[in-house]
């Protein structure tokens, strides 16, 4: 069964890649569905440069969906259970939700930081952070990796006092889980997006037209979604991981009940929250917020 899953994590990485994968002729009709979704007009002039962008952003996030991947069906097959265990479908995902944000991330932030000379179309306000990332995103990002160190915290403490029996987790055991590390690297990845979101503003955007300007907002907005997603994807692996070991890696003489409960029903909870918010988030059209703040007075002329 976990072998069908990872097939299905490699044709979710699949379809992530049109641009990648398209024959080189059919690689404008592929920009042209992105810049609809982006809701604005693609730019003849920088056409070819935007391409070779986007190209790149899809082979890193590939190449870190297929790391990720690998990653951890090297994890499962080291603990115990085996690629057969019940948590493995969860693992492969994981590994491939943490690996592409990265691999998007790294790729998003080079191209922002890429240098560009040239006039600049002139604006009545500065655009801030919240002006290129949804409220939802922007503060699941921060919340997800305090509520990981809460969990570990969380767990520590229920080991410690026998909250839930005999286990053969120790209390010592859980500050250096997987749990624990994701949570570390979601703190260290929210203070890392963060400073480079700030750098990533600072900079300035040349643009000879308003068209250029919007699609540079476009991909600043990108840019900086990339880099957040990276301290949310840990931040929820972390929580999962954390569950999912009191689950299935204890070995309880005692209390089992509320091992269960908190083990299986709590990471079934999450992940249909999580499911639930991305859902919710996908339908808002997150790509076009940054339209929706910054060019409101064409909004209702852009595509939907």
């Amino acid at each position: 069964m976990s072998f069908v899953f990872l097939c299905c994590a490699i044709a979710i990485m699949s379809a992530f890649t049109p641009l990648s994968s398209s024959k080189p002729a059919n690689r404008a009709r592929e920009l042209d569905a992105y810049a609809r979704r982006l809701g604005v007009a693609v730019p003849v002039d920088t056409a070819e440069r935007i391409t070779g962008q986007l190209i790149c952003r899809e082979r890193a996030l590939l190449t870190g969906g297929v790391i990720g991947v690998g990653l951890a069906v090297i994890t499962a097959l080291l603990l115990p259970g085996g690629f057969d265990a019940g948590y493995v479908p969860v693992l492969i995902f994981g590994g491939l939700g943490v690996g592409s944000s990265v691999g998007a991330a790294l790729a998003s932030a080079a191209s922002a930081f890429t240098p560009f000379a040239g006039p600049r179309v002139a604006r009545s306000s500065i655009p801030g952070y919240a002006d290129y990332v949804p409220p939802l995103e922007r503060w699941s990002g921060r919340v997800l990796p305090a509520l990981a160190l809460l969990a570990i915290l969380a767990a520590w403490i229920a080991f410690s006092v026998g909250a839930l029996g005999d286990a053969r987790l120790s209390s010592a055991y859980i500050w250096g889980s997987a749990g624990a590390w994701l949570a570390y690297a979601s703190i260290a990845g929210l203070l890392v997006s963060e400073a480079l979101s700030r750098r990533i503003l600072d900079r300035g955007q040349p643009s000879a037209s308003a068209t250029d300007l919007a699609w540079n907002d476009g991909l600043r907005s990108r840019a900086l979604r990339d880099l957040h997603a990276v301290p949310l994807t840990l931040g929820f692996v972390s929580v999962l991981s954390t569950f999912f070991d009191i689950g299935f890696l204890g070995d309880y003489s005692g209390g089992v009940a509320t091992a269960a409960v908190v083990g299986v029903g709590i990471p079934a909870i999450l992940l249909a929250g999580g499911i639930t918010l991305l859902i919710v988030d996908i339908t808002s059209k997150p790509q076009q917020y940054y339209w929706r703040r910054l060019w409101a007075d064409r909004a209702a002329g852009s595509p939907t």
